[in-house]
Protein backbone atom coordinates (compact mmCIF):
# COMPACT_ATOMS: atom_id res chain seq x y z
CA UNK A 1 0.00 0.00 0.00
CA UNK A 2 1.00 3.10 -0.58
CA UNK A 3 2.69 5.12 2.48
CA UNK A 4 0.29 7.13 5.33
CA UNK A 5 -0.63 10.64 4.04
CA UNK A 6 0.45 13.21 6.76
CA UNK A 7 -2.42 15.14 7.60
CA UNK A 8 -4.36 17.77 5.49
CA UNK A 9 -3.20 20.88 7.06
CA UNK A 10 0.22 19.63 7.23
CA UNK A 11 0.31 19.18 3.66
CA UNK A 12 -1.43 22.70 2.31
CA UNK A 13 0.89 24.34 4.27
CA UNK A 14 3.81 22.21 3.31
CA UNK A 15 2.40 23.34 -1.26
CA UNK A 16 2.25 26.87 0.45
CA UNK A 17 5.57 27.33 1.87
CA UNK A 18 7.14 25.47 -1.02
CA UNK A 19 5.23 27.91 -3.81
CA UNK A 20 5.79 30.69 -2.28
CA UNK A 21 8.91 30.92 -0.49
CA UNK A 22 9.48 34.59 -0.73
CA UNK A 23 6.20 34.88 1.87
CA UNK A 24 8.13 32.97 4.44
CA UNK A 25 10.71 35.93 4.48
CA UNK A 26 8.38 38.17 5.65
CA UNK A 27 7.46 39.70 9.16
CA UNK A 28 4.80 37.73 10.86
CA UNK A 29 1.88 40.13 10.32
CA UNK A 30 2.81 40.29 6.70
CA UNK A 31 2.36 36.21 6.27
CA UNK A 32 -1.00 36.14 7.56
CA UNK A 33 -2.10 38.91 5.32
CA UNK A 34 -1.07 36.98 2.07
CA UNK A 35 -2.35 33.69 3.48
CA UNK A 36 -5.91 35.74 3.52
CA UNK A 37 -5.27 36.97 0.09
CA UNK A 38 -4.09 33.61 -1.12
CA UNK A 39 -7.95 32.49 -2.82
CA UNK A 40 -7.42 36.11 -4.91
CA UNK A 41 -3.47 34.72 -6.45
CA UNK A 42 -3.74 34.04 -9.61
CA UNK A 43 -3.53 30.73 -10.48
CA UNK A 44 -3.41 28.13 -13.80
CA UNK A 45 -5.16 25.63 -15.03
CA UNK A 46 -2.87 23.17 -14.35
CA UNK A 47 -4.29 23.31 -10.37
CA UNK A 48 -7.75 22.81 -11.57
CA UNK A 49 -6.72 19.46 -13.14
CA UNK A 50 -5.07 18.25 -10.24
CA UNK A 51 -7.90 18.53 -8.24
CA UNK A 52 -10.61 17.06 -10.65
CA UNK A 53 -7.62 14.20 -11.85
CA UNK A 54 -5.64 13.62 -9.04
CA UNK A 55 -8.38 11.61 -7.01
CA UNK A 56 -8.58 9.04 -10.03
CA UNK A 57 -5.44 8.85 -10.65
CA UNK A 58 -4.41 7.77 -6.90
CA UNK A 59 -7.44 5.32 -6.78
CA UNK A 60 -5.48 3.58 -9.58
CA UNK A 61 -2.28 3.78 -8.56
CA UNK A 62 -3.42 2.15 -5.25
CA UNK A 63 -4.80 -0.45 -6.92
CA UNK A 64 -1.66 -1.55 -8.78
CA UNK A 65 -0.18 -0.86 -5.32
CA UNK A 66 -2.26 -3.46 -3.51
CA UNK A 67 -1.20 -6.00 -6.44
CA UNK A 68 2.41 -5.64 -6.50
CA UNK A 69 4.74 -4.81 -3.51
CA UNK A 70 8.08 -3.15 -5.00
CA UNK A 71 8.11 -0.80 -7.81
CA UNK A 72 11.76 -0.65 -8.34
CA UNK A 73 12.06 1.89 -11.14
CA UNK A 74 9.00 3.89 -12.20
CA UNK A 75 8.65 6.54 -15.14
CA UNK A 76 6.56 9.85 -15.43
CA UNK A 77 6.98 9.95 -19.42
CA UNK A 78 5.88 13.01 -20.78
CA UNK A 79 5.66 14.54 -16.92
CA UNK A 80 5.19 18.17 -17.69
CA UNK A 81 5.78 20.13 -14.54
CA UNK A 82 5.69 16.67 -12.79
CA UNK A 83 2.05 17.92 -10.90
CA UNK A 84 2.00 14.02 -10.12
CA UNK A 85 5.19 13.01 -9.03
CA UNK A 86 4.06 12.84 -5.96
CA UNK A 87 1.82 9.66 -5.96
CA UNK A 88 4.27 8.32 -8.00
CA UNK A 89 6.82 8.90 -5.08
CA UNK A 90 4.84 7.13 -2.53
CA UNK A 91 4.68 3.84 -4.56
CA UNK A 92 6.34 0.84 -1.91
CA UNK A 93 9.47 -0.18 -2.86
CA UNK A 94 10.91 2.66 -5.82
CA UNK A 95 14.59 3.24 -6.01
CA UNK A 96 14.61 5.66 -9.02
CA UNK A 97 11.37 7.68 -10.25
CA UNK A 98 12.53 8.61 -13.64
CA UNK A 99 10.99 11.76 -15.24
CA UNK A 100 10.99 12.85 -18.99
CA UNK A 101 9.67 15.90 -21.27
CA UNK A 102 10.64 16.64 -24.56
CA UNK A 103 11.97 20.13 -22.52
CA UNK A 104 13.06 19.55 -18.92
CA UNK A 105 13.55 22.17 -16.85
CA UNK A 106 16.64 22.27 -14.34
CA UNK A 107 15.01 24.66 -12.03
CA UNK A 108 11.66 22.13 -11.30
CA UNK A 109 11.10 21.38 -7.55
CA UNK A 110 12.37 17.58 -6.71
CA UNK A 111 9.92 15.67 -4.33
CA UNK A 112 12.10 13.08 -4.09
CA UNK A 113 15.70 12.32 -3.77
CA UNK A 114 15.29 9.27 -5.65
CA UNK A 115 13.70 11.63 -9.12
CA UNK A 116 16.02 11.39 -12.47
CA UNK A 117 15.17 13.83 -15.22
CA UNK A 118 16.02 13.83 -18.44
CA UNK A 119 15.08 15.22 -21.75
CA UNK A 120 13.40 12.90 -24.66
CA UNK A 121 10.61 12.42 -27.18
CA UNK A 122 8.23 9.82 -25.94
CA UNK A 123 8.84 8.06 -29.27
CA UNK A 124 12.52 7.30 -28.60
CA UNK A 125 13.56 6.90 -25.17
CA UNK A 126 16.81 6.19 -24.14
CA UNK A 127 16.22 3.58 -21.86
CA UNK A 128 16.59 -0.36 -22.08
CA UNK A 129 14.16 -3.12 -22.65
CA UNK A 130 11.36 -3.98 -20.03
CA UNK A 131 13.23 -2.09 -17.20
CA UNK A 132 10.13 0.04 -15.71
CA UNK A 133 7.46 -1.51 -13.33
CA UNK A 134 5.22 1.37 -13.51
CA UNK A 135 4.21 4.40 -16.42
CA UNK A 136 2.35 7.52 -15.91
CA UNK A 137 1.44 9.15 -19.29
CA UNK A 138 -0.44 11.47 -18.25
CA UNK A 139 -2.43 13.85 -21.26
CA UNK A 140 0.37 13.50 -23.79
CA UNK A 141 -0.59 10.83 -26.34
CA UNK A 142 -2.96 13.29 -28.12
CA UNK A 143 0.14 15.52 -29.09
CA UNK A 144 2.05 13.21 -30.40
CA UNK A 145 1.55 12.57 -34.36
CA UNK A 146 2.92 9.11 -34.33
CA UNK A 147 0.88 7.67 -31.21
CA UNK A 148 1.41 3.95 -31.76
CA UNK A 149 5.22 4.59 -32.09
CA UNK A 150 4.87 6.43 -28.60
CA UNK A 151 2.71 3.52 -27.12
CA UNK A 152 5.54 0.86 -28.89
CA UNK A 153 8.12 2.75 -26.53
CA UNK A 154 6.08 2.68 -23.75
CA UNK A 155 5.33 -1.35 -23.88
CA UNK A 156 8.79 -2.08 -24.85
CA UNK A 157 9.78 -0.39 -21.34
CA UNK A 158 7.62 -1.97 -19.58
CA UNK A 159 8.59 -5.05 -17.48
CA UNK A 160 6.70 -8.32 -17.54
CA UNK A 161 3.54 -7.61 -15.66
CA UNK A 162 4.29 -4.04 -15.56
CA UNK A 163 1.66 -1.02 -15.26
CA UNK A 164 0.57 1.85 -17.57
CA UNK A 165 -1.26 4.15 -16.40
CA UNK A 166 -2.57 6.84 -19.28
CA UNK A 167 -5.15 9.73 -19.43
CA UNK A 168 -6.10 11.53 -22.64
CA UNK A 169 -8.75 13.50 -23.95
CA UNK A 170 -12.02 11.89 -24.67
CA UNK A 171 -14.19 13.44 -27.63
CA UNK A 172 -16.31 15.84 -27.27
CA UNK A 173 -13.18 17.59 -26.06
CA UNK A 174 -12.50 21.18 -25.93
CA UNK A 175 -10.14 22.01 -28.83
CA UNK A 176 -6.42 22.96 -28.27
CA UNK A 177 -4.37 24.00 -30.89
CA UNK A 178 -1.62 21.98 -29.10
CA UNK A 179 -3.15 18.83 -29.72
CA UNK A 180 -2.78 16.67 -33.04
CA UNK A 181 -6.17 15.05 -32.35
CA UNK A 182 -9.11 15.50 -30.54
CA UNK A 183 -8.91 12.88 -28.38
CA UNK A 184 -9.60 9.14 -27.65
CA UNK A 185 -12.47 6.89 -27.43
CA UNK A 186 -12.10 4.08 -24.70
CA UNK A 187 -12.52 1.73 -27.27
CA UNK A 188 -10.15 2.83 -29.47
CA UNK A 189 -7.57 3.22 -26.75
CA UNK A 190 -8.09 -0.38 -25.69
CA UNK A 191 -7.68 -1.96 -28.84
CA UNK A 192 -4.40 0.02 -29.02
CA UNK A 193 -3.24 -1.14 -25.72
CA UNK A 194 -4.05 -4.76 -26.03
CA UNK A 195 -2.65 -4.57 -29.54
CA UNK A 196 0.74 -4.16 -27.82
CA UNK A 197 0.22 -7.16 -25.17
CA UNK A 198 -1.53 -5.19 -22.59
CA UNK A 199 -4.31 -5.79 -20.65
CA UNK A 200 -6.94 -3.48 -19.99
CA UNK A 201 -7.52 -3.65 -16.27
CA UNK A 202 -9.92 -0.58 -15.55
CA UNK A 203 -11.25 2.43 -17.25
CA UNK A 204 -12.54 5.90 -15.52
CA UNK A 205 -13.34 9.62 -16.63
CA UNK A 206 -13.12 12.86 -15.17
CA UNK A 207 -13.91 16.62 -16.32
CA UNK A 208 -17.44 17.10 -17.29
CA UNK A 209 -19.55 20.21 -17.39
CA UNK A 210 -17.73 22.58 -14.76
CA UNK A 211 -14.34 22.30 -15.77
CA UNK A 212 -15.46 22.61 -19.71
CA UNK A 213 -16.79 25.79 -18.92
CA UNK A 214 -13.36 26.47 -16.92
CA UNK A 215 -11.17 25.39 -19.94
CA UNK A 216 -13.84 26.88 -22.81
CA UNK A 217 -13.74 30.58 -20.53
CA UNK A 218 -9.94 30.63 -19.51
CA UNK A 219 -9.05 33.21 -22.27
CA UNK A 220 -11.99 35.41 -21.40
CA UNK A 221 -10.95 35.75 -17.81
CA UNK A 222 -8.95 38.86 -17.40
CA UNK A 223 -8.01 37.83 -14.17
CA UNK A 224 -7.79 33.97 -13.04
CA UNK A 225 -8.18 34.00 -8.96
CA UNK A 226 -7.42 30.76 -7.26
CA UNK A 227 -10.97 31.29 -6.10
CA UNK A 228 -12.09 30.58 -9.72
CA UNK A 229 -10.20 27.96 -10.78
CA UNK A 230 -10.93 25.75 -7.94
CA UNK A 231 -14.20 26.24 -7.19
CA UNK A 232 -14.96 25.01 -10.47
CA UNK A 233 -12.79 22.29 -10.28
CA UNK A 234 -14.14 20.84 -6.69
CA UNK A 235 -17.53 22.04 -8.32
CA UNK A 236 -16.56 19.40 -11.20
CA UNK A 237 -16.09 16.72 -8.69
CA UNK A 238 -18.67 16.89 -6.58
CA UNK A 239 -21.56 17.44 -9.38
CA UNK A 240 -20.07 15.58 -12.29
CA UNK A 241 -22.80 16.19 -15.03
CA UNK A 242 -22.39 16.42 -19.00
CA UNK A 243 -20.37 14.18 -21.21
CA UNK A 244 -16.77 13.49 -19.35
CA UNK A 245 -13.54 14.98 -21.27
CA UNK A 246 -11.12 13.18 -19.82
CA UNK A 247 -10.27 9.37 -20.14
CA UNK A 248 -8.38 7.26 -17.73
CA UNK A 249 -7.27 3.54 -18.36
CA UNK A 250 -4.80 1.24 -16.09
CA UNK A 251 -3.39 -1.26 -18.21
CA UNK A 252 -0.88 -4.24 -17.29
CA UNK A 253 1.36 -5.84 -19.24
CA UNK A 254 1.63 -9.94 -19.74
CA UNK A 255 3.40 -11.92 -18.27
CA UNK A 256 4.97 -13.13 -21.82
CA UNK A 257 4.62 -10.35 -23.40
CA UNK A 258 1.98 -9.86 -26.50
Amino acid sequence: MLARRRPKSHIVNCRFNAQYPALMRLPRVKRIIARLLWPLMPSWLDEGRRIVQGPVLRRLINKAALQQSNFRRVLNAGSGESGFAFLLAALPGVEQLIETDIDVSSGRARVSPRQVFFGSSLTNIPLADRCIDFILCSEVLEHIPDDGKALDELTRLLAPEGWLLISVPTPPAVPDPAHVREGYKPGDLHRMLQERGLDVLETQFCMYRSFRWLLVNWERFPYRPRVLTRGASYLDRLLPFGPPMDLIVLARSRPGGM
